[in-house]
């Protein structure tokens, strides 16, 4: 993979990953039904701005495209500089891929793996939970349809007789040694 093939990788994970305002931006879809592609168009203006103007390109200059087009195109305002901080990684990925260094765009596409490895763990668990969710909904319907289950019917009753009596113990007034009877509070 060429340099400046690395460098657009590099800038797709940047976007696609790291600036959180840009994905939120596009999740949402602040810029309508198309977000993804304009988020893809802009990566490709940026490469076009670094392939124009290589070493020369200015964090500033970077910054103002950038503010320019989220507020353009997602109608968002950033104010929070991180667009100043996406231009400061831009020029640091692109001096790095130029010397044939792709560290740091190694490093965003491993984030990029694992983060895609916890979101499928986390759908599995989610899925897990959601099967034995279910699997207590078919009980307590097996129960109150009277269906035989892993209790015996000698331990639903006690466990009915016992519920019964406790709440007869709690309507019963308690009355002190004075002869007081303690006011309780209804619930």
């Amino acid at each position: 993979m060429s340099s400046r093939e690395k460098f657009t990788q590099g800038v797709s994970l940047l976007f696609k990953t790291q600036w959180t305002a840009l994905k939120l931006a596009v999740d949402m879809q602040w810029g309508g039904h198309d977000s993804e592609d304009k988020r893809d168009w802009l990566i490709d203006v940026i490469v076009d701005y670094f392939n124009k103007n290589g070493k020369n390109t200015d964090v500033d200059d970077l910054e103002t495209i950038l503010n320019q087009v989220m507020t353009d195109e997602f109608n968002t305002l950033l104010e929070d500089d991180s667009a100043y901080q996406i231009s400061q990684d831009l020029i640091k990925i692109y001096h790095e891929c130029i010397q044939g260094n792709y560290s740091t765009v190694d490093l965003l596409q491993s984030k990029q793996k694992s983060v895609k490895q916890n979101s499928k763990k986390a759908k599995n668990y989610e899925d897990d939970e959601d099967n034995e969710d279910s699997s207590d909904e078919y009980d307590e319907k097996s129960l109150e349809n009277g269906e035989n289950s892993t209790m015996e019917s000698d331990e639903i009753t006690s466990i009915n007789n016992s519920t019964i009596t406790t709440k007869l113990s709690k309507n019963k007034p308690i009355i002190d040694d004075d002869g007081f009877t303690l006011v309780t509070r209804k619930r």
